[in-house]
């Protein structure tokens, strides 16, 4: 007897378009120098504080550095032909941890090509939040406010 209906051939997948058959198949694109993945099986959860930092002892004392590579590929291209990131420019930043609105200056140093979040860092979120080095950070762009989400992700044991 041919069995009508050949359930090893139908596709249980959870999909948007076309069928990603055969079994995990993933998809990728590239933006920058990164490969995004994506696939059409089910996610429960996205972390969406892309950009993060481990605190060190200069990110206390001045300004916050981030790494060119992942300034580059995730915070310039977010703030438009208009930035002058030799000069600086200003970007708005929500602490959501606090429900407070601050504004920065992400500048880019000529000499060592490093980005980094100047003017009101230190008095805004080191000494107002009481930062330490090892605490964690990240940030986030809301596209819909047009400017970064900040958090603290994990704090160090305070004695």
């Amino acid at each position: 007897m041919t069995n009508i209906y050949p359930f090893n051939k139908t596709c249980t997948h959870l999909s948007l378009g076309i069928c990603p058959c055969p079994i995990s198949k993933t998809h990728s694109y590239h933006i920058g120098k990164r490969w995004w993945g994506y696939t059409t099986n089910l996610v429960l959860y996205d972390d969406p504080w892309k950009v993060k930092k481990v605190l060190q002892v200069s990110d206390l004392e001045d300004k916050l550095l981030l790494a060119t590579d992942l300034a580059e590929e995730l915070v310039v291209p977010l703030l438009g032909a208009g930035a002058d990131l030799e000069r600086g420019t200003h970007v708005r930043v929500y602490d959501s941890d606090t429900d407070t609105k601050h504004v920065l200056i992400l500048k880019k140093c000529v000499s060592s090509g490093d980005y980094g979040f100047y003017d009101n860092w230190v008095n805004d979120f080191v000494v107002r939040r009481g930062l330490m080095k090892d605490d964690e950070v990240g940030f986030h762009w809301d596209s819909y406010e047009k400017h970064f989400d900040f958090s603290v992700l994990f704090r160090t044991t305070r004695m």
